[in-house]
């Protein structure tokens, strides 16, 4: 993403369960949250899920990057012509797992969960 990268306000919230689109119910004492196919969840079982689905996607980047700075090691193993861009691909993957192993720590995620 570069730096001019803005987040905007979304124009609706998404279910954390299936990814469909929420509506919230408003007849309730206790807001609630109603995906098109059915999940429903109250605004604090939203955060929840919301906290899970974060921690397993930020897991999952890490696992990719860690594959990556693999991939580039052995094409440098195999004598691949662009060292220095394997190289730098090598020392980013690196510099964003390393980013994202500290965020998962700081928010109490595993850096290490099982994809």
């Amino acid at each position: 993403m570069s730096e001019e990268y803005v987040l905007n306000q979304p124009t609706s919230l998404t279910c954390p369960e299936c990814g469909g689109a929420l509506k919230k119910v408003d007849s309730d004492p206790i807001p609630r949250y109603v995906c098109h196919i059915g999940h429903e969840l109250t605004g604090e079982a939203m955060l929840e899920a919301q906290a899970e689905r974060i921690e397993w996607l930020l897991g999952g980047a890490l696992a990719i990057l860690n594959e990556r700075r693999e991939l580039c090691r052995q094409l440098m193993h195999d004598g691949m012509s662009d060292t220095a861009g394997l190289q730098r691909a090598t020392q980013e993957a690196t510099e964003s797992a390393e980013a994202l192993r500290a965020l998962l720590n700081e928010h109490g995620g595993n850096p290490n969960p099982a994809p």
